[in-house]
């Protein structure tokens, strides 16, 4: 059994990838998924990202036609698209729902049907994007003139040309929450800020990951001969930074005025 992978643009930016059969009984397997990877492929890097898989001459699928369909759906999620698939067969759908994929891909019966969906989705998602969007640079621009910037949940502020005071905006640090503020740290570091004062009032927990990302930002700010210092006021945090001996390590204080203190004298040592 022969099955040919084609693709067409639609309307509204939508593209429609078909697998189309030479006969009944068609199966997406290991000849013929190959093709439509590639076929993926080049639609994804060609800047399609609304997709619609007709998979109505397809009666079935083995391990490798179903992943390759997984796969393009997390090479469009990855920059921010979707994809939807057409599977009128019951003895395809069967196929999704035992490995579980019916829970994951948006199925219709047919393409004009999921072309509808797709637009109306997309239509209204872009619509709340570009407010949502307007309402986040509106919240910039005051921010930047209150002298506090957002950055995701945590703020910053550059209380002198030295020192920047960063509140951490979460009530946990740990594998979830650390990256954003890893970045954070480390993007200001790259624009020239060495002495932090890392402001945890706001936090409840924090485990061995979160304590690496303050360990981490230590070592790179006394790269540059700078400096770090915290705001703990929760005794379950101070439990970890106890139980880890960096208690030590870290000048620890309960407000931000001492904490700014402590840096501002470093900073003169270092300028004298």
């Amino acid at each position: 059994m022969q099955l040919k992978v084609s693709y067409e643009g639609q309307r509204d930016g939508i593209t429609v990838v078909r697998v189309d059969s030479d006969g009944q009984g068609a199966v997406l397997d290991d000849r013929c998924a190959p093709e439509l990877h590639k076929a993926l492929v080049e639609v994804v890097e060609d800047g399609r990202l609304i997709l619609v898989v007709d998979l109505s001459a397809v009666d079935g699928a083995d391990k490798m036609g179903l992943a390759v369909l997984v796969e393009g759906l997390k090479r469009v999620h990855c920059k921010g698209g979707t994809l939807a698939l057409v599977v009128p067969g019951e003895r395809m759908r069967a196929v999704l729902s035992r490995a579980g994929l019916h829970r994951v891909f948006p199925l219709h019966d047919t393409v004009p049907s999921a072309v509808a969906t797709l637009t109306a989705d997309y239509v209204e998602e872009s619509i709340e994007q570009r407010r949502t969007a307007t309402v986040k640079r509106a919240r910039e621009r005051r921010a930047v003139e209150h002298g506090v910037i957002e950055a995701g949940d945590h703020t910053y502020e550059h209380l002198s040309e030295d020192i920047t005071l960063v509140r951490v905006g979460v009530d946990a640090l740990d594998g979830h929450t650390v990256p954003p503020l890893r970045n954070l740290l480390a993007d200001l570091v790259n624009h020239g800020r060495c002495y932090f004062v890392v402001d945890l009032t706001a936090m409840d927990h924090i485990n061995s990951t979160g304590v690496g990302v303050l360990v981490g930002a230590l070592k790179r700010v006394r790269a540059h001969d700078g400096g770090l210092a915290l705001v703990v006021q929760k005794e379950s945090v101070l439990k970890m930074f106890r139980m880890t001996g960096l208690i030590k390590v870290f000048p620890m204080f309960d407000t931000v005025d001492p904490a700014v203190e402590h840096l501002g004298r470093n900073v003169l040592k270092a300028h004298v």
